[in-house]
C-alpha cells in the first residue's frame, strides 16, 4: 500500500486553508517530495514525516510555488542528511544549482546532491515494485506530470497543466488521477488565458465521466472568488469517484 501525505492543494496564490500544491508518495520504504514550495520542513512535520528523512525530491518545473522551498530544506538539513537526490528536468536543475552555490550549500555538511535527468530513461526510477516516469504535459519547457506504478496499481500526477488527452494518453490507464483543478469553467471563460497552461473542472468531469474506475484527486485550486470551490463541486459532481484533499491529509492508496 502507498501513502500519500497531502502537504498543499492551492495554486499560486494560497488562502487560509491552502497553500501551494505539494505532496509526499511513500512505497515500501522509498518517499519522494513531489513539488517544493516554502515552509516545506514544517509541512512535512505538521504530517508527522521526519523532514530529515526527505532523501529524494522530484521537481515537475520551474516556477517559483514549484521550486522555491527547495533551498530552505537543503539548508534544514545540514548535518542530518549526508545525500539528496533531486529528479527533474534540466532548466529546473540549471536553476536549482545557481541557488545552491549562491545560498552556499554546497558547503561541507550539507547534504550531497546528485541531480538526476528525468527524461534521460524512461522511468526515471525504478527498484522493487516501484517505477517512476516523467510524462510531458503541456505547461512551460520540459515541465512534466509524474507516473508512479507501485504493485498492481497506478497513480498520476498531471502537475500544473492544460487539459492534454496527448499526456493521458501517454499514461493510458491509472487508478488515482491527480490533475490540475485551477478553477471552473465560467472563471476560464473570464480569463480564457489560463487554458494554454491550465485545467478547468468541467474539463476534467467530460473525460472522466465515462471512466468509471478512475479516481479523481483534484488539486491546485485558485480559489480567487469565494464562490469558486462551489462551482468546481458543481461541475465535479456527476463523477462517482472524487477525492477533495485539505492539506495535511494523508490517503492510502
Amino acid at each position: 500500500m502507498a501513502v500519500l501525505k497531502c502537504l498543499g492543494t492551492s495554486a499560486y496564490i494560497p488562502t487560509k486553508a491552502r497553500d501551494n500544491t505539494s505532496f509526499l508518495f511513500s512505497y515500501q520504504g522509498n518517499s519522494f517530495l513531489v513539488d517544493c514550495p516554502g515552509a516545506i520542513s514544517h509541512k512535512l512535520l505538521k504530517t508527522d514525516f521526519d523532514f530529515k528523512k526527505i532523501k529524494q525530491v522530484i521537481i515537475t518545473h520551474q516556477h517559483p510555488d514549484h521550486i522555491y522551498g527547495i533551498i530552505s530544506l537543503i539548508h534544514t538539513q545540514l548535518s542530518f542528511t549526508d545525500k539528496l537526490t533531486i529528479f527533474s528536468s534540466n532548466p529546473s536543475i540549471k536553476i536549482i544549482k545557481q541557488l545552491v552555490k549562491m545560498f552556499k550549500l554546497d558547503k561541507p555538511g550539507f547534504p550531497r546532491i546528485n541531480y538526476v535527468n528525468v527524461f534521460e530513461k524512461n522511468y526515471f526510477f525504478q527498484k522493487n515494485n516501484l517505477k517512476a516516469k516523467a510524462v510531458r504535459n503541456v505547461h512551460t519547457k520540459d515541465s512534466f506530470g509524474v507516473y508512479f506504478i507501485f504493485g498492481k496499481k497506478k497513480f498520476f500526477y498531471s502537475s500544473d497543466a492544460a487539459f492534454s488527452l496527448k499526456m493521458l494518453n501517454t499514461i493510458k490507464t491509472t487508478d488515482y488521477l491527480m490533475h490540475d483543478c485551477t478553477a471552473s469553467s465560467s472563471f476560464f471563460k473570464k480569463y480564457p488565458q489560463l487554458y494554454k497552461s491550465h485545467t478547468c473542472s468541467l474539463q476534467l468531469k467530460n473525460y472522466l465521466i465515462d471512466k468509471l474506475k478512475i479516481v479523481l484527486i483534484p488539486v491546485h485550486f485558485l480559489l480567487a472568488d469565494k464562490k469558486e470551490m462551489t462551482r468546481i463541486r458543481k461541475e465535479l459532481s456527476p463523477l462517482k469517484k472524487v477525492i477533495f484533499l485539505k492539506d495535511y491529509q494523508s490517503l492510502n492508496l
